[in-house]
């Protein structure tokens, strides 16, 4: 009967530190100032170039047959990256008709491409984010400078 108890906590403390340690992560992932800057192109094995190339042409994602970038509603797209990753839109005048979106707080960055029909597609996006960086640094690492 000891021994039961004796493994009924380790398991509480288990799980009590698992909670902690998902409680943290948040704070673990904000921006670090000797964070790399990394990128990742939408679709896998595409480079970030070509989907902007694609992205007036691509349907919105709830007509899209396959494997494509997330495109949508501008309304929806912004929605997504303010409540989802705390980004909102960096100042600059982008890049090929591109918008950065970032978040000092989690460090993550995404780029938008608007099209003409008052949607966007997302073509990149990409963690080491952080204010006192040149935006340059995020559409090089992406591909597009």
């Amino acid at each position: 009967m000891t021994m039961t108890r004796i493994a009924n906590r380790i398991a509480c403390l288990c799980m009590a530190g698992s909670v902690m340690a998902a409680m943290a992560m948040p704070a673990a992932s904000a921006t670090r100032p000797d964070q790399p800057v990394q990128a990742w192109p939408a679709m896998a094995g595409v480079e970030t170039a070509t989907l902007l190339e694609q992205a007036q042409n691509l349907p919105t994602s709830d007509m899209a047959v396959g494997d494509q970038p997330y495109c949508a509603k501008d309304a929806e797209i912004h929605q997504t990256l303010q409540q989802d990753f705390n980004e909102a839109p960096v100042p600059g005048d982008g890049h090929a008709a591109t918008e950065l979106w970032a978040s000092q707080q989690m460090g993550t960055w995404t780029l938008v491409a608007p099209r003409r029909d008052d949607t966007s597609c997302i073509i990149a996006s990409g963690i080491g984010y952080d204010t006192a960086r040149d935006v340059d640094v995020y559409y090089r690492t992406a591909g597009l400078r």
